[in-house]
């Protein structure tokens, strides 16, 4: 085997190695936010969950602007600094974008703290909101910190830290928090200082994880600031990442000034579940980012082009089974917060076709950013977000959550697409191959076979166990049809290397506990 083969298969073997952290990493924040929702919608009310659900959005706003683009820029740069060996510069990145972000933060928190009153007085009149945000916007300062720490580790290919962090341990601690503020009768307030005293913990652990993995940073020793080159990179992802992340959360907003909150809350829950479909391209994206970055810099155009291909791929074969499942399952799921959440199930289906037109189109707007064209995505990102708010302001208060749903499908579907062709034209590459179909194929299969169980082979209407007796069935059959099609090349060389990670890891729990 030649030695570009040799690096080509570990390139694929790393990315998939993380991604499956990723990906696990992933459902346990998703199923402990979901025992999050639950526990205040079934404690508090869904009128409560959409006065949380507000202030979290707003915040999710102000996150994005407080960034100011760099946690990419340190992504980008951290790994090229790695590896160049280049301490001094490595240091000043991570000195540079910690201090921006935390100043401007700050700034920003104490504006919204003091500005609260009236912001909920002009747009949303609901009185519960401004001691509640009072509360949570005083964490913004350490969830900004917090991102620029883990784009540091992620810079440098450190992905587990961030996963186990961010993940696992701050929802966790959300959630236990949640659970003691609610039992000791603090109410919503309660459930407001939880998620600031989850964030003081993800902090606290960042700053312990950057130093662990990179001590030179105490270190005495030179340190060159590229103030100018980070600032002009990560000026243009600033807007770009304001505008892509703004369409969720200004449809709450909108929603939350011409609906109820009780509507919103409905609407939030139904989101909620959409993170599911776009685990795959998150965990995928997450280490992808540095790899695009180090091969286009070398010149392996080729050897990107295979790893866009492979990363397109397998997103979309690990995605579309969830997006299945999710449609199928859309009016059961969402029962389990009530008969009025069940109602509105159409919603979610819509929502859940434009995360799939995200996800099936693979990491185009990666693509562009870490080969050095952020001002095409910061172009995409505000049309994405002018087309999306404009809708929403005619559709929500015309045909309410369906139309918010609606909107979103639309303009995740166009962003995506042009994306594509952006990619296409630039570098000449795109992310689909014939073995797209493979998934298509045995994902219809599955639903047929699925479809043909739920009517004939259940007597039973709980929700839950509907849900866990199908469900793994469903994706049993799924797998099965994909070995029956045969699997890739590529494909075989990452299943058999996590095989043996898997088998080699749990030797060693054997031999420890022996």
């Amino acid at each position: 085997m030649s030695r570009d083969s040799d690096e080509q298969n570990t390139l694929v073997v790393t990315v998939a190695e993380n991604a499956a952290l990723g990906v696990l990493g992933s459902i346990v924040f998703m199923l402990l936010r979901f025992g999050i929702n639950v526990l205040i919608i079934r404690s508090l009310g869904a009128g409560s969950y959409g006065i949380y659900v507000l202030a979290a959005t707003i915040l999710t706003i102000a996150g994005a602007i407080a960034v100011l683009g760099v946690p990419r820029a340190m992504v980008r740069f951290v790994s090229q600094y790695r590896a160049l060996n280049d301490t001094p510069r490595l240091k000043g990145t991570i000195y540079w974008g910690i201090g921006l972000v935390l100043v401007f933060s700050t700034v920003l928190c104490l504006g919204l703290f003091f500005l609260s009153h009236f912001l909920n007085l002009r747009f949303f009149h609901e009185p519960a909101l401004t001691p509640v945000f009072k509360i949570m916007v005083l964490s913004l300062p350490l969830s900004c910190l917090g991102t620029v720490i883990f784009a540091s580790l992620q810079g440098i290919k450190l992905i587990k830290h961030r996963v186990l962090v961010n993940q696992v341990l701050v929802p966790l601690c959300r959630l236990l928090c949640i659970a003691l503020a609610i039992a000791l009768g603090y109410q919503l307030k309660g459930v407001a200082w939880s998620y600031v005293l989850a964030l003081v913990l993800g902090t606290i652990l960042g700053v312990f994880y950057l130093i662990k993995s990179f001590p030179e940073i105490l270190q005495r020793g030179p340190i060159l600031y590229e103030r100018r080159k980070i600032t002009f990179f990560s000026l243009p992802l600033l807007f770009s990442g304001l505008f892509h992340t703004m369409l969720n959360p200004v449809s709450i907003l909108i929603m939350g000034h011409f609906l109820s909150a009780t509507m919103v809350g409905i609407y939030a829950t139904a989101q909620r579940f959409l993170p599911l479909i776009l685990i795959p391209l998150g965990a995928f994206n997450t280490i992808f980012a540095p790899i695009i970055s180090d091969l286009f810099a070398q010149g392996k155009r080729k050897e990107l082009e295979n790893q866009f291909k492979i990363v397109a791929k397998w997103v979309f074969m690990t995605s579309l089974p969830i997006f299945t499942l999710l449609i199928f399952f859309s009016k059961q799921i969402l029962s389990i917060f009530g008969p009025s959440f069940a109602a509105h199930s159409h919603a979610m289906i819509v929502l859940c076709i434009g995360q799939m037109i995200m996800a099936g189109t693979g990491s185009t707007g990666l693509m562009l950013v870490m080969t050095g064209r952020p001002q095409f995505n910061l172009v995409n990102s505000a049309l994405f977000c002018l087309m999306g708010i404009s809708l929403n302001i005619y559709m929500i208060p015309r045909y309410g959550i369906i139309g918010a749903a609606w909107v979103s499908a639309l303009s995740f579907g166009t962003i995506q697409l042009l994306q594509l062709v952006e990619v296409w034209y630039l570098l000449g590459m795109h992310p689909f191959n014939v073995d797209f179909l493979k998934p298509i194929l045995s994902c219809l299969l599955s639903a047929l076979l699925l479809t043909a169980i739920s009517h004939v082979g259940l007597n039973t209407t709980n929700t839950l166990i509907i849900i866990l007796i199908l469900s793994p069935l469903f994706f049993i059959s799924y797998g099965g049809f994909l070995w029956l099609l045969k699997l890739s090349a590529e494909d075989r060389i990452i299943l058999n290397n996590l095989r043996e990670r898997l088998l080699k890891q749990g030797s060693q729990h054997i031999e420890r506990a022996a």
